[in-house]
């Protein structure tokens, strides 16, 4: 792990991450805060682009202002075509397992948050169904095919109004069926909101995203 000065209230730890379930083991990122104590933990899925630089820079924004960020490598370090969301949903249990063990005392007991990016949304929504320990979920540019079902708990959703993958017919399906959660639309952006390599890419936008994320994670996973 490495160690991060920068702006935020939180020093930081930062690196490649070994998260086990039993006798399974899979490679994932890591960021969190760089001192004692527990800290609001998320398990951040990334999109169809794998753990990218962005998404690595994305949780350490998240970990500059306090919690931890837990984020799995979906395609388990091979190069291949999108994952089955049951394949997701493995993960993802590996991954929450490994959150509630004895191997992460950073963890704050209680509920966890999800992040969920892009294709990994009906697979994070389908988990959220079947799991009591997530507390508050937030979906950025989610891909979504078919009619997920509302989590009971808060969710946070942002969308590009240029967006190139997700049309404002889908947008408009995705929140009509997801009408309880809180979502937020960006003008002059597409599918990359925090994708720094994205040609339409704006600091601004992304800074915001991350800042709406910290306040909501933050606010319902308050021990």
């Amino acid at each position: 792990m490495a160690l991060l000065k920068g702006e935020g209230t939180h020093q930081i730890l930062y690196g490649a991450a070994d998260i086990f379930s039993g006798l399974r083991h899979n490679r994932g990122y890591l960021a969190r805060p760089d001192h004692t104590g527990s800290f609001p933990t998320i398990l951040l899925v990334h999109g169809h682009d794998g753990v990218t630089a962005s998404v690595k820079a994305f949780a350490r924004r998240l970990a500059r202002y306090g919690l931890a960020v837990a984020c799995p490598d979906l395609y388990r370090g091979r190069t291949s075509d999108w994952p089955a969301d049951q394949a997701v949903a493995s993960v993802l249990a590996d991954a929450s397992h490994w959150i509630a063990s004895t191997d992460t005392p950073w963890v704050q007991s209680g509920a966890v948050g999800l992040l969920a990016m892009d294709r990994a949304a009906p697979a994070a929504l389908g988990f959220v169904a079947t799991s009591d320990m997530v507390g508050g979920v937030v979906l950025i540019s989610p891909v979504v095919s078919e009619g997920p079902s509302a989590p009971p708990i808060p969710l946070l959703g942002f969308f590009g109004k240029e967006d190139a993958i997700v049309d404002g017919a889908d947008r408009n399906r995705t929140q009509a069926q997801l009408s309880s959660g809180e979502w937020v639309l960006y003008g002059g952006v597409g599918h990359g909101l925090i994708d720094e390599a994205a040609s339409d890419y704006q600091w601004e936008v992304a800074e915001d995203v991350a800042d709406r994320t910290v306040a909501h994670f933050t606010q319902v996973l308050a021990s």
